[in-house]
């Protein structure tokens, strides 16, 4: 039998969690700047459509009656539709749960 090099086999490890230490993170932050970079897509073309308004007045909505969107409202746009997706996500596993316990029972009752 031949004798392991444990320095090597420590040193390999090392190397493999590190390598997948940078790579979580690097995925992390290519998904940041790539939701960044769509967010910055989706409102640019909706302010461009938009005129500026005189010096001194608001814009309560444009003609079509949308109003124009900031950083803030995009941000709550996304808050609402995070909200939404967490509400059908819990309803649907409520469902599963409720399916669940019956079809239980119904073996018990068997």
């Amino acid at each position: 039998m031949t004798e392991f090099d444990y320095f090597s086999i420590a040193k390999w490890i090392l190397i493999v969690l590190i390598a997948g230490f940078i790579g979580q993170f690097g995925k992390s932050l290519a998904q940041h700047l790539m939701e960044k970079a769509r967010l910055k897509k989706e409102v640019l073309p909706q302010t461009e459509k938009t005129t500026s308004p005189p010096v001194g007045e608001h814009i309560e909505g444009s003609p079509d009656g949308m109003k124009e969107l900031s950083a803030g409202t995009v941000r709550e746009v996304f808050q609402e539709e995070e909200a939404k997706q967490k509400k059908n996500l819990a309803k649907a596993l409520a469902k599963k749960k409720k399916k669940a316990s019956k079809a239980l029972k119904k073996q018990i009752d068997l």
